[in-house]
């Protein structure tokens, strides 16, 4: 389950614009409140990347001389991600209904 939601996760941030590993992981963590991390993304970064839904692009440079590795989600990607996110709403409606079932209603 956390691999998937950090997967879905990080092509949704794909899906909006395209970004390097370290943006990636800040964007999580600030984007969640500072809840969620995931440091380094790296290896997730290249297991979508064997699954074709992730895609490396150009290198740049930084203001601080470092070269960045830019990523674009892929068409797969968009439609894993649309996948994804069916399942993941579908599980949260289903434990939903198990709280609410044991009183225990968020």
């Amino acid at each position: 389950m956390k691999r998937a939601v950090a997967e879905m996760l990080v092509l949704a941030m794909l899906s909006r614009e395209d970004m390097y590993a370290h943006q990636i992981a800040q964007n999580l963590y600030e984007g969640s409140g500072n809840r969620l991390n995931i440091v380094p993304p790296y290896m997730l970064l290249y297991r979508l990347m064997e699954n074709n839904y992730v895609q490396d692009l150009h290198k740049s440079t930084a203001p601080d001389g470092r070269r960045r590795q830019y990523y674009q989600i892929t068409e797969e990607g968009r439609r894993y991600l649309k996948d994804l996110i069916a399942r993941y709403n579908d599980f949260i409606a289903g434990v939903t209904l198990l709280l609410k079932e044991e009183g225990a209603e968020p």
